[in-house]
């Protein structure tokens, strides 16, 4: 087995940590990785994106510049490429900075700043919802950005959106949330390991829960 094959095999078993282990000596684990973010395959490209965040999280463990440089690619690609190139990218940075807040607090900020870019924004509300589950407080700023999206012609911004806003426990959101306790809109978001088919309102839900104890 090549050990792309063996990387995607690995994906599909979300066996996260071993990918990450093996990483430390083989680079070329990290090149496969970012190839299988722009699969056609919707959960690989998710599962690629959380084992970049493992990878990324091992190595700034260590407190060595390496850890940075994934999140490096991510940022630049942000940057330096169009959105229709770099669509995958906020999901991997988020999943990255998420992985070890601790190591990675200044980024949270710019994973949040391509939030306005269409192509990008489903990918920027999943991070928000990861990053705000371990430091809410870093992204605070951008809650009005991601309220903006509560009321966005497509459904799988409306509900990531409304995901994010229980975590980022923005008591602002509520009255917002609440008419959209109804929303019969179908998405999928991706939440350990697999893709969970849900609806807004069932979103909405959820984080109005959350925000009776933020």
């Amino acid at each position: 087995m090549s050990l792309k094959d063996e990387v995607k095999t690995l994906l599909e078993n979300k066996e996260f940590e071993t990918l990450a282990e093996i990483a430390k000596d083989k680079q070329r684990v990290v090149r496969y990785l970012l190839s299988f973010l722009y699969s056609t395959d919707d959960l690989l490209h998710w599962r690629a994106a959380e084992a970049l965040g493992a990878v990324a999280g091992r190595q700034g463990s260590d407190n060595s510049d390496s850890g940075r440089n994934i999140p490096r690619r991510l940022i630049w690609s942000l940057m330096e490429e169009s959105g229709a190139t770099a669509w995958p990218a906020p999901e991997a940075l988020g999943a990255v900075v998420s992985s070890r807040i601790s190591v990675y607090p200044d980024l949270a900020p710019i994973a949040l700043s391509f939030i306005e870019d269409p192509v990008l924004s489903r990918g920027v509300l999943w991070s928000a919802r990861k990053i705000a589950e371990k430091r809410p407080d870093l992204i605070a700023d951008s809650i009005p950005k991601v309220m903006e999206l509560l009321d966005s012609a497509d459904a799988t911004l409306r509900g990531h959106a409304a995901w994010a806003l229980g975590a980022m426990r923005a008591v602002e959101a509520r009255p917002a949330l609440e008419k959209l306790t109804g929303d019969a809109g179908a998405l999928a978001i991706y939440e350990t390991g697999e893709l969970v088919h849900t609806t807004v309102g069932e979103l909405a839900k959820s984080s109005l829960r959350e925000l009776l104890h933020a």
